[in-house]
């Protein structure tokens, strides 16, 4: 056996391996699944839909969510049933997530291939959290930017590109990002300083068939932005927070977002009260029950409205960080997740309570 056909051979056991010794550090410093309230299938109407399975060598990131989502049953004394097969689902409800590795293999259009699953599963006559109409609006900029028009929601100027339309769209925004369709974080943005920089880098973009980019005005004079966490009417404070651009990152000629992957700064107070209400109205018009909102102010003035950047209705809160990582910045605290009091640990406490939100407020 040549070195190429022994890695190959290698990589399923080494990511097995390295699944349970992530799967044992939750259980660790978190918890594991309540047995006590776990029942068969046909015991009762819930159903916890453990995806954190689906992903070669398991999600650690979705375990996390998976378990804050069962101890808040459990405490409420509702029992449920685990499986990790979709196939045996038939007029349940069901919460899931969707995983870093759900979709395998994976299409170029994967948003598509998650709102497909969530589809079948509710033509199996199951009740989804996240619904398949919620779904829709996991990483599909182009959709949730269309339906946030249709409603009225105020967002930075927008444009949606096509190949079809590439050569009549006016680029006359400046400076100017553009987004890839299907993306997270920040992955897939480009800034451009004029608008024919722009124009040239679309002209020649090889776009797939349907494929649409994003172009939207970057909102001047802002260095921060707010992440608002909605369930129902309702604001989960410690994960709301905003995220502002670090001096070193401000002093480089090079553009980047507020993402803490370039170091931004999380602080999690002094958070407006008009932006609550605003968030739930968002929400009830486009028929969401929780999200991730990215709220942000020309020259970061807070007593101006705000513009929605994008939501999401399933998202990672980034939790306060604990005193005794003062010194590190927010990027290297959620580098280390299975540290005491790390990210997954404190990540846990915030998630049990949009779980426990999502079930008092009988959103699910």
């Amino acid at each position: 056996m040549d070195r190429g056909s022994l890695v190959t051979t290698l990589d399923p056991l080494r990511r097995e391996v390295g699944g349970r010794v992530r799967k044992l550090l939750i259980e660790r410093r978190i918890s594991s699944l309540p047995t006590e309230a776990i029942v068969s299938l046909d015991k009762t109407p819930y159903v916890l839909l453990l995806t954190s399975r689906f992903s070669r060598g398991f999600d650690a990131q979705t375990y996390v969510n998976e378990l804050a989502f069962a101890e808040e049953l459990a405490v409420r004394g509702r029992s449920f049933a685990v499986t990790d097969d979709p196939s045996v689902v038939f007029g349940k409800s069901v919460i899931w997530f969707p995983s870093a590795g759900f979709v395998s293999p994976r299409l170029w259009d994967y948003s598509r291939q998650v709102y497909q699953f969530a589809s079948g599963l509710e033509r199996q006559g199951n009740r989804l959290l996240c619904s398949s109409v919620e779904t829709a609006y996991w990483e599909n900029k182009a959709y949730m930017h269309h339906r946030l028009d249709e409603v009225g929601v105020l967002t930075p100027r927008t444009t949606i590109l096509t190949s079809e339309n590439r050569e009549s769209v006016e680029f006359d925004m400046e400076p100017v990002v553009i987004k890839e369709e299907h993306s997270a974080g920040s992955s897939g943005i480009r800034q451009f300083e004029t608008a024919a920089e722009a124009r040239k880098f679309v002209t020649t973009y090889p776009f797939r068939p349907t494929e649409s980019l994003i172009m939207q005005e970057i909102v001047r004079g802002a260095i921060r932005d707010l992440r608002v966490t909605m369930v129902g009417d309702t604001m989960i404070e410690p994960a709301t927070y905003w995220r502002t651009k670090s001096p070193d990152a401000l002093s480089r000629p090079e553009w980047s977002t507020t993402a803490t992957t370039y170091n931004s700064l999380v602080d999690h107070g002094n958070i407006p009260e008009s932006v609550a209400p605003l968030a739930a109205d968002c929400l009830r018009q486009l028929g969401i029950r929780t999200a991730g909102i990215d709220l942000m102010w020309v020259d970061d003035d807070v007593a101006g409205k705000p513009l929605l950047l994008e939501l999401s209705p399933y998202y990672q809160p980034n939790p306060p960080k604990p005193e005794r990582y003062d010194g590190w910045t927010y990027k290297k605290y959620k580098e280390s997740p299975y540290a005491a009091d790390g990210y997954f640990a404190q990540q846990h406490i915030v998630l049990r309570e949009i779980a426990g939100q999502l079930l008092e407020q009988e959103l699910y």
